[in-house]
């Protein structure tokens, strides 16, 4: 269900309610303070009294373009400063602000009083103002300058801003998608409230700010009743609030409110959302206003729906605009598609209609991730029946759900450091720790990712918070002291933690451990493949490491080759064809050793075999431990080269290795060029074994290469010669939208194969149904047919 059901402990709406009826006299608590992570904004309203399908009417002013202004203005809260401007710069006074505040009152269904006098000397001339300014008064949205006067000439500044929202807030019903939390165990509250208390702003602390501002700023902001950002650091409380920044508090705060536009509204708790929109939080909400914004009770409402990500060729409507493949939102399956019935949803005597995401028909709901669902809203006589053509007020919003991320992949600066176990390390239990250099850092890098492993997709997921607690000692001893820090991933689904232990003044060959611990609430933390040592028995939901701080000498441990390109096309041009292999050598601490002598060795396969390089001459790493080689290679014919690097200096050994294919296009006889998609295609099968000849009559191959990039893989077509490495030929196959494309079998999508790529390596391509990819023919899903030996056949009509 929405969030103003939730309940919640906590006391500051109690402080707030208290706060409304005195004057702010305290000084901010000294113990408040910003929080060192970014915080963001907690209970945001689910809903908007404004929604872009309502098409709210420009309101007319030829200064401003404002959304927001023009929201205020549909409702009647401004009429401007004249018939044609607003002056969004502007400041507002208190005497004007008393008039905003008593129509956004009204509007949010609170009942005004007489605006009889409330004891001030000093109001102004104008009636209306007169009785705002008693009005809000009497409702406790303000206490006066002090007990007699108001002060109307004065500007309002962001603080008092903050404190007269915050005791409207008080006194108004919360509406469906807003924010309503308890004040006390068990005891749940109508009105507009919240009860977080953290926060980013670092100029609300001081003694200028009063206690009721800085709680009332706060608790605003967490409900979004603001003007600013998540990350913003600074609220200016003493500045005066703009005409521009009040429109946007007004407008965010209608969004808690019951005030909807007139006519018929269909809304969506979370348009766009992490994962399958399947839980009570995510809702459908309809409403029915009069042209008063008054609430109409018991309106029958048909609501269907449409996945706008289904079979090509369909559409919800015919051409005549009748209903063709839309499909009843109802999962009771009871109610006859397109036509208003008595059994149809029906408002409330507060003119709505909330829909459960978990209540929709299966065949409508963003179900799975990767869906997009437009629903409809509409209502009429009952027997009647929906024309797109034809039928007005209907209302419409469209649903996303987007891929979650499930997991968090991590990294660290020194993956390729050693480890080993570290025996006693508390005087008890053994661990396996890796080398990490005193007065050094390491820095851990969380991407969020949809699924674990190697094959795993970053998503931009903000906001998951990760706490790391840190624990430390010297050998054969545990430190009682341990650290909390909580860590928060940004706008790119990614979040840091830096890692590091103090020299000692003088060498001592002292040893210190570290454990590092990460968890979060809901998010499955898991090491990207090769990274670093993990606890063997890592639990669901956190994980840890050890680091094994040391100022021993560094030495010599480990190589690693690389090629500037995985793939080079093959040519015989007298220039021939060049690439690059670099080889870094790297000490314990996984740091590059410099002036480290290198030698390189290479050796090929394939058709073209005994053509490559070689290399007689030796290189010397630089300072971050790497050295280069130039390749070159004039020949047409297609090759692998392995190439082997070898840290000659220290007589260790230590080598590593690196593999180039030297590739060609494909041949008139390798691919059906031109084909229909119907007919025979190429097939290639990304198996352990060389491939055979497929039972089409085709040839067949190894998927040795894919840059998804590019939209490019390179095949080893084996020539039905399994295992004859003399035979075999690296073919080259670019693809694009105009191509057709089959896995296991079965028709896909361009968009299909190409995220299929992105996501699976070379030797794992096998497709089940656990592989969640947007395919537009199969509701987001590609998966293998059940023919024995065709599972991960991938194939390819050009």
């Amino acid at each position: 269900m929405l969030s103003h059901l939730k309940k919640r402990l906590g006391v500051l709406t109690a402080i707030a309610v208290v706060a409304a009826l005195i004057p702010a006299l305290m000084a901010s608590p000294a113990s408040a303070a910003a929080s060192t992570t970014t915080v963001y904004m907690d209970d945001v309203a689910e809903l908007s009294a404004c929604p872009t399908q309502s098409s709210i009417p420009a309101a007319g002013f030829t200064d401003t373009t404002s959304t927001d202004v023009d929201c205020i203005k549909y409702y009647g809260i401004t009429t401007g400063v004249t018939a044609t401007t607003y002056e969004p710069a502007g400041t507002v006074t208190r005497e004007t602000m008393a008039l905003f505040l008593s129509r956004l009152a009204d509007v949010s269904g609170i009942t005004l009083g007489s605006g009889a006098d409330q004891g001030f000397t000093d109001l102004p001339t104008s009636a209306a103002s007169q009785t705002a300014i008693n009005q809000i008064k009497q409702l406790g949205v303000t206490v006066g300058k002090t007990a007699t006067t108001f002060a109307p000439d004065d500007n309002v500044t962001r603080e008092e801003m903050a404190m007269f929202m915050e005791r409207l807030a008080a006194a108004t019903t919360a509406g469906p998608g807003g924010t309503s939390d308890a004040t006390a165990a068990g005891t749940a509250t109508t009105y507009i409230n919240n009860t977080d208390t953290d926060y980013n702003f670092a100029d609300i602390d001081s003694g200028t700010v009063t206690y009721e501002g800085h709680n009332a700023i706060i608790e605003l902001w967490q409900m979004g009743v603001t003007d600013l950002s998540h990350g913003a650091a600074a609220y200016r409380p003493s500045a005066d609030i703009t005409r521009a920044e009040m429109a946007t508090f007004m407008t965010n705060f209608l969004g808690h409110t019951n005030a909807r536009p007139t006519g018929l509204t269909i809304q969506a708790s979370s348009v766009t959302d992490w994962g399958s929109m399947v839980a009570g939080t995510d809702e459908l909400h309809v409403s029915n206003r009069d042209a008063n914004f008054d609430g109409i009770a018991n309106t029958i409402v048909d609501v269907f729906g449409y996945k706008t990500v289904t079979t090509v060729g369909e559409a919800a409507f015919s051409s005549t605009g009748a209903c063709k493949d839309a499909l009843e939102a109802d999962s009771s399956g009871a109610e006859e598609l397109c036509v208003m019935e008595a059994g149809d949803y029906a408002t409330n005597q507060s003119g709505n209609i909330a829909i459960e995401a978990g209540d929709l028909a299966t065949t409508v709901s963003a179900s799975t991730e990767g869906n997009v669902v437009q629903y409809w809203a509409w209502s009429g006589a009952v027997g009647t029946y929906y024309n797109d053509n034809t039928t007005t007020g209907a209302s419409t919003v469209t649903v996303t759900s987007k891929k979650d991320g499930d997991t968090a992949q991590w990294s660290r600066t020194d993956p390729y450091a050693s480890s080993a176990t570290y025996s006693s390390y508390d005087g008890t239990n053994d661990l396996v720790c890796l080398d990490g250099k005193m007065g050094s850092d390491v820095t851990y890098t969380f991407q969020m990712a949809t699924i674990a492993g190697a094959t795993g997709v970053s998503v931009a997921k903000a906001g998951v918070k990760i706490n790391v607690n840190t624990q430390s000692g010297t050998g054969g001893a545990v430190s009682s002291a341990q650290t909390n820090t909580v860590i928060t991933t940004d706008a790119d689904g990614t979040a840091t933690f830096t890692a590091t232990m103090a020299d000692p003044a003088v060498a001592s060959g002292s040893i210190k451990w570290a454990k590092y611990s990460f968890s979060d609430g809901s998010n499955t933390l898991v090491t990207a493949i090769g990274d670093f040592t993990t606890s063997s028995a890592r639990t669901t939901g956190s994980t840890w490491q050890c680091i094994k701080w040391q100022d021993t000498a560094r030495a010599t441990t480990t190589a690693l080759a690389a090629v500037s390109n995985s793939y080079v096309s093959a040519t015989a041009t007298g220039t021939g064809a060049a690439g690059t292999v670099t080889a870094t050598v790297l000490d314990q601490y996984g740091v590059g050793v410099a002036s480290e002598s290198v030698r390189l060795t290479s050796a090929d396969t394939g058709t073209g075999s005994g053509t490559a390089s070689t290399y007689s001459t030796t290189r010397t790493t630089n300072s971050s431990g790497q050295a280069s080689f130039g390749t070159l290679r004039d020949a047409a014919t297609s090759a692998k080269s392995t190439y082997t690097a070898q840290a000659t200096s220290d007589g260790s050994g230590i080598s590593a290795t690196a593999v180039q294919y030297w590739v060609i296009a494909p041949s008139a006889t390798s691919l059906d060029g031109g084909s229909a998609a119907a007919a025979a295609p190429q097939a290639f099968q990304p198996q352990a074994a060389y491939g055979t000849e497929t039972a089409d009559g085709e040839f067949s191959g190894k998927i040795v290469i894919m840059d998804a990039a590019n939209d490019t893989f390179v095949v080893d077509i084996s020539y039905w010669s399994a295992g004859d490495a003399a035979s075999q030929e690296y073919v080259k196959y670019t693809y694009d939208s105009n191509d057709a494309f089959f896995i296991a079998g079965a028709a896909k999508t361009y968009a299909a194969f190409d995220y299929a790529q992105s996501i699976k390596s070379a030797t794992n391509l096998v497709l089940t149904a656990a592989d969640a990819l947007y395919d537009a023919s199969n509701n987001g899903k590609l998966a293998t047919d059940g023919v024995a030996g065709n599972a991960s056949e991938w194939r390819l009509v050009d």
